[in-house]
């Protein structure tokens, strides 16, 4: 059996896991010269162990500006999608061209490997900042039912002893420090959820003639959607996305997957010749659920604190934001300015209004786009209306991009003018004089 090394050197904050969220978290610390230990079980580059739909929106890549990271470093002309196409099976094609934002006519699709690798080896340059690949955690150290630091298992199997003042868990939803803490869950939504699997792809065909790079999703309004996310290097992501009830996988997820993309000419079409150049990876019955901010000497950021279904590719901005609101209470409870639960409290109200909003209008995606089943004519008709208006598509993308309030961007006087407009168009058409034979 191997034993805990009895002396470390000690740290002021112990950081669990370090892709997104506990990369900027330990950035933001190593600007202010704060004593940072990093560790993560990966080594990088390397993929993150759940998929997720890679995409950043300008205000994710604002807060990335902030942390000097040269969006250069993970991203080229390929990936930079200035459209987005919905194809609604085979009854039509709304076009949404990109709405610019924060100074920037464009979001990116980003290989999460390349991009975990950039934030990583970004902490060298914070000389307070020491990071470990390879040291997995463990579990935390106690004293008096305050959390002191943390054991740590290296690859050759030797454990650690860590000390520092406070442990935060960075290390994704399926959580270890959450669980060893005892976070409990806050808000769980449970009777909804979707099931994911991804795979990359080179030799995708192009949607049509326009040679932007688009962000194309392709959806039955029957609980399937499949969506084809631009990557650098003229690669793309292709994702399943699909009502949790609806899933029957038998045998492996591989031939699963294959077989969902096989089955919509539309989507077959797009991969005619393309090759897969990875595994499939998924996730099942993705949880949507907020957890407790912290406790005595811990506390959590980015999935670890609270995660949702990928539809709105928002994962990476909501970590990159909870890591710079941590890092702000954090360097306050340092200087003195408040005790530990105050930090916590003031932590957990700032992510929920910062995210809280995101998060419900989501959920009402989610039922929306995958557990809603209009009829044919509603979806030849009002849908079509709504989705290809000029205005709604405006304000949808607005609202992605956060430039508009989730609760708020869509009213029913968008709805009514969408919908009228689309009436009067569809009447003109009809009455639309016929040029002479």
């Amino acid at each position: 059996m191997n034993h805990p090394r009895a002396l470390e050197p000690e740290y002021e904050i112990i950081v669990v896991g370090g892709r997104p969220a506990g990369a900027s978290l330990a950035a933001r610390l190593g600007a202010q010269g704060v004593a940072t230990l990093v560790i993560d079980k990966a080594g990088f580059p390397s993929e993150p162990s759940v998929p997720s739909c890679a995409v950043l929106y300008p205000q994710a890549m604002q807060l990335l500006d902030e942390l000097d990271v040269d969006e250069r470093q993970f991203g080229d002309e390929s990936s930079k999608i200035r459209r987005f196409v919905v194809e609604v099976h085979d009854h039509f094609q709304a076009k949404f061209p990109m709405v610019e934002t924060l100074g920037r006519d464009y979001v990116y699709g980003i290989d999460r490997s390349t991009f975990d690798a950039t934030l990583w080896s970004g902490l060298r340059r914070h000389p307070s900042v020491m990071t470990r690949e390879g040291l997995g955690f463990v579990d935390l150290l106690r004293r008096e039912g305050q959390v002191v630091g943390v054991r740590a298992r290296d690859r050759e199997g030797q454990e650690h002893a860590i000390r520092a003042r406070c442990v935060i868990g960075a290390d994704g939803r399926f959580s270890t420090v959450a669980r060893k803490a005892g976070a409990r869950i806050r808000e769980d939504f449970a009777d909804r959820t979707s099931t994911v699997h991804f795979a990359t792809w080179e030799g995708v065909r192009p949607l049509d003639d326009d040679p932007r790079s688009t962000l194309h999703v392709y959806t039955t309004a029957r609980g399937t959607d499949v969506l084809f996310f631009p990557r650098p290097k003229n690669r793309v992501s292709v994702c399943t996305h699909v009502r949790s009830d609806r899933v029957n996988i038998e045998g492996d997820a591989t031939r699963y997957y294959l077989g969902m993309l096989e089955s919509f000419a539309g989507v077959a079409r797009r991969l005619e010749g393309a090759r897969r150049v990875d595994e499939v990876v998924g996730l099942k019955r993705v949880a949507n659920r907020y957890l407790d901010a912290g406790g005595p000497g811990w506390a959590l950021v980015g999935d670890a604190l609270h995660h949702k279904d990928p539809v709105d590719g928002q994962g990476i901005y909501d970590a990159l934001l909870e890591s710079k609101i941590l890092a702000e209470e954090l360097l306050a409870w340092r200087a003195g300015e408040h005790g530990w639960e105050e930090l916590l409290a003031r932590y957990d109200r700032r992510v929920r209004e910062g995210t809280y909003d995101m998060f419900m209008a989501t959920m009402q995606r989610l039922r929306r786009e995958l557990y809603d089943e209009p009829p044919a004519l509603v979806m030849k008709t009002l849908m079509r209306w709504m989705l290809s208006d000029a205005e709604y598509q405006r304000r949808f993308i607005s609202f992605l991009c956060r430039g508009l309030p989730p609760a708020t961007w869509l009213t029913p006087g968008v709805m009514g003018r969408a919908i009228a407009r689309g009436m009067l168009g569809d009447v003109r058409r009809v009455f639309r004089p016929r040029a002479a034979p």
